[in-house]
């Protein structure tokens, strides 16, 4: 789900974004040491204190990097919507409004020393083809394989899930969708957007962005993970709840999303769930875009299977949000996350993107086209 037109409008940023949630100042690790010079007497009582409790809210300490503009790397304006990794620094992404099928590769070079992204190239790979896909492209994950492995794509439009070759061609096969993810049964435009496949597990996720129409109005922030085989099957289903969103839908709201749109499989098992809450006012001044990432444990997973009726339980991982405002526009939709390399250090990196609408604006200010980094402590 992409955002429509926000700028309708100029401001001129002041100073520099710096973004809030567990980010600290100039991009460095979220942990409380930098606060020592400011605690004086007492300081180690009070940063076990915060430690305990951030412990006891299930957030982990990571490193959030500054997002990286990527418009002035001779990226294409995109409605970018998905990412995976493919090995070493390639990467395939899919923009949800393109007017054929196929998918970019990007290179992203990433200094695997300090966890910086240094410089981003691409190429587009399509098979000419528009009769196979109906142009709402959501969700990417690489499944490794023969011939370089292959592709699965989502597809918003008609909620199937289908495998192309490198090289951008349909292979006629598709996972088998369960009738609860049908297009009569998503509300309109919140379908698959996430998507992602494990090696090491060897199974498939998706989930539906927000709640289905028979959710709407009994549950509303309930949504449905769903995992598939290897042999395209569908596998286990599990309830998952959303945060409340921070403002409901007024009126006044211009723009708004409150959804899961990105999932990452991990090889213990687990699960990484973003979920992004948009707001925008009609005057835009005031828009912000929340993300949150979420671990959900292999034994979380299990515990649900035994009550079907229970959400699985998650643990905040990080969060962070951008902004329009007066001296501040940051402002990133991210639709699309990936695990990336792991640094030299060993610690795993994991990539978004995000969708700035074509990098709607006007000739004052447009929305650019971002990638963010952020590296899972060990």
């Amino acid at each position: 789900m992409g955002n429509p037109s926000l700028i309708q409008w100029s401001l001129h940023p002041l100073r520099f974004p710096r973004l809030r949630g567990t980010e600290t100042p100039k991009g460095r690790r979220s942990n409380l040491t930098y606060l020592t010079p400011l605690l004086g007497r007492g300081r180690g009582r009070f940063i076990v204190m915060v430690a305990l409790m951030l412990f006891s809210m299930g957030a982990t300490a990571q490193t959030l990097r500054r997002q990286t503009n990527i418009s002035h790397m001779g990226i294409p304006p995109g409605n970018y919507s998905g990412i995976t990794w493919l090995g070493d620094d390639r990467f395939a992404v899919v923009s949800d409004k393109d007017s054929t099928d196929g998918f970019y590769l990007f290179h992203v070079d990433i200094n695997l020393d300090k966890g910086k992204i240094r410089h981003v190239s691409y190429s587009r790979v399509s098979s000419g083809s528009r009769s196979v896909l109906k142009l709402d492209i959501e969700g990417i994950c690489y499944v490794p394989g023969n011939n370089g492995g292959t592709l699965f794509m989502s597809n918003e439009a008609d909620q199937r899930i289908r495998e192309f070759s490198l090289d951008g061609q349909p292979t006629g096969r598709e996972l088998q969708v369960p009738d609860l993810f049908s297009t009569e049964s998503i509300a309109r435009n919140k379908g698959f957007e996430a998507l992602t496949y494990n090696h090491t597990t060897r199974h498939f996720w998706t989930a539906n962005e927000t709640a289905l129409k028979r959710d709407i109005d009994t549950d509303p922030l309930l949504v449905h993970l769903q995992s598939f085989g290897d042999d395209l099957q569908p596998d286990g289903h599990y309830l998952y709840r959303l945060d409340p969103p921070r403002k409901a839908r007024k009126p006044s709201t211009k723009f708004y999303a409150n959804g899961l749109p990105a999932i990452i499989a991990m090889d213990d098992g687990s699960l990484i769930i973003m979920e992004r809450y948009l707001y925008s006012p009609k005057n835009v001044l005031g828009s912000i875009v929340e993300n949150k990432l979420y671990r959900v444990t292999h034994e979380a997973l299990l515990a649900a299977e035994k009550d079907a009726n229970q959400p699985v339980a998650k643990q905040l991982i990080t969060s962070f949000k951008t902004h329009i405002r007066i001296g501040q526009i940051n402002y990133a939709n991210y639709e699309g996350m990936c695990l990336g390399p792991k640094l030299r250090d060993g610690r795993q990196t994991i990539l978004l993107i995000n969708d700035s609408q074509n990098r709607m604006g006007n000739r004052l200010f447009r929305l650019k086209d971002y990638l963010k980094l952020i590296i899972l402590d060990k």
